[in-house]
């Protein structure tokens, strides 16, 4: 589904991405880890458009998408949830939904909002409430609920975890899988730092360290069983 291929990303005169490939399959739930400053959300970023790629390319369905804005790449398929500042505090949970969904036809935009609260059902019963009075769980289910509600191909999310006390963290986690089933999302891509609960979730893991892969496993149960294993690529 997605090809990263070989990509060089900078901020300014600093390298941050350096020379580094992988993909991401159908149906996958890839987990991106490594420790802080590792290049996680810088990469994530590259994918959605929002940093140039200096060297490199990225394939998506078969498509090169390297030189495509950020709304292009959202109108190919793919949505991005920021870490922070993802939602409209001063509107309502309903219009922040309407902003998400621009151009969907009513009936349409109704049918969508029923496969996101057949999940998050507690946002159905606070559709006029401002979203900056809702709990950091409620907040982050609305940007959640917001990036799902364009059936994107991938989603692309950085830490929607963070904040949220470890029961509301386990929660979203086991939400964002069973709304992405409903709505019908092929593939994930998440950077997390709660890896208690974020293994269990992956069907693949990703560890990145000073902008470059390196270890690649499809046995996230691996890490589980041998925490030690990872913790090398920590410290």
């Amino acid at each position: 589904m997605l090809d990263v291929r070989s990509i060089h990303v900078f901020y300014g005169a600093k390298h941050i991405i350096k020379d580094t490939s992988f993909s991401i399959g159908n149906g996958e739930r890839l987990l991106l880890l490594g420790p802080n400053g590792a290049g996680k959300s810088t990469l994530l970023k590259a994918i959605a458009g929002l940093i140039p790629v200096k060297q490199g390319a990225i394939e998506f369905m078969g498509q090169k998408i390297t030189g495509f804005s950020a709304m292009g790449r959202v109108k190919a398929g793919i949505s991005y949830l920021l870490q922070s500042n993802n939602i409209v505090p001063d509107l309502t949970v309903e219009e922040n939904l309407s902003i998400a969904a621009y151009g969907l036809k009513k009936d349409e935009f109704t049918r969508r909002l029923n496969e996101v609260f057949s999940v998050f059902d507690f946002l159905g019963k606070k559709l006029k409430r401002r979203a900056g009075f809702l709990s950091g769980g409620e907040r982050q289910a609305l940007a959640v609920s917001m990036v799902l509600i364009k059936r994107p191909k991938l989603i692309l999310l950085d830490e929607p975890t963070a904040g949220l006390s470890p029961k509301t963290a386990n929660e979203m986690l086991e939400h964002i899988k069973k709304v992405s089933e409903v709505v019908g999302i092929d593939a994930t891509c998440m950077v997390e730092h709660n890896l208690r609960y974020a293994l269990p979730w992956a069907t693949r893991v990703l560890v990145i360290v000073s902008g470059r892969v390196v270890y690649e496993s499809d046995k996230p149960q691996n890490f589980i069983d041998n925490p030690e294993e990872l913790e090398k690529f920590f410290f």
